[in-house]
């Protein structure tokens, strides 16, 4: 295995380099040159060696903190910010390997993940592993728990974990309607997604069994046995 003190200056170039190179917003073709390398010596060196892991976690996903969880993890100049813009990348390879880069920092912990990045960030990853109702995936690593800064867990609570982050609250616009009003917006709304589901504009799916999305065929199928997946992140870093 490597020595700790030359892969963490070793890997400390490499992430230095990368995060350099992440200062230009587009990731042009010439871009992604440079970049691809360095994600995949990342993810490669992360999956063989605690040590390197452990150094790498600590940089990218050092433990939360209530200023943190203010802003969106994508926003912002720091690593995990700069890692996590990559994860909807309109380059599939560039979103696979950092999203697999940050699933290995994350010792493949669905709740971890979804913690750091945001449940809709992750999506991509999670469907193509079967994992969109949480769980953990393969993986030979330890089993010790994510330390959590004091003031991070006053307001984990409030985070929404689709978008990671805390949100201004909304005033609920159904408020002051009756009944027969808002069945009328229901079924306005199901009867404009159907529209556009069949004219192929969008494709709606379920969760199914295997964890993966399934095709659904009317929108009414959204409402049947629905559950939120979010339900079974709870026990994350159990």
């Amino acid at each position: 295995e490597l020595q700790v003190d030359v892969s963490t200056k070793n890997l400390s170039a490499v992430l230095d380099f990368l995060l350099l190179k992440l200062e230009n917003v587009a990731v042009s073709s010439s871009l992604k040159e440079e970049i691809a390398p360095c994600l995949s010596v990342l993810w490669s060196i992360s999956k063989m060696h605690r040590n390197a892991r452990k150094y790498l976690k600590s940089v990218v996903l050092p433990p939360l903190t209530a200023k943190d969880i203010q802003v969106k993890p994508e926003k912002g100049k720091g690593a995990r910010s700069k890692l996590v813009s990559l994860l909807t990348s309109p380059d599939p390879e560039i979103a696979t390997m950092t999203a697999e880069f940050l699933f290995v920092l994350c010792k493949h912990n669905v709740g971890r993940l979804v913690k750091h990045s945001g449940y809709g960030n992750a999506a991509g990853l999670l469907a193509r592993r079967g994992l969109l109702a949480g769980g953990r995936a393969e993986g030979n690593f330890s089993s010790d728990e994510e330390s959590d800064t004091e003031d991070y867990q006053k307001e984990a609570h409030k985070v929404n974990p689709i978008t990671g982050c805390i949100e201004e609250e909304r005033k609920n616009p159904l408020e002051g309607m009756s009944d027969e009003q808002k069945e009328y917006e229901a079924m306005k709304l199901v009867n404009m997604m159907d529209d556009l589901m069949k004219s192929g504009l969008i494709a709606p799916a379920t969760v199914g069994e295997d964890g993966r999305p399934q095709p659904v065929s009317h929108i009414l199928e959204l409402m049947e046995g629905r559950q939120d997946p979010q339900a079974d992140l709870a026990d994350a870093d159990d």
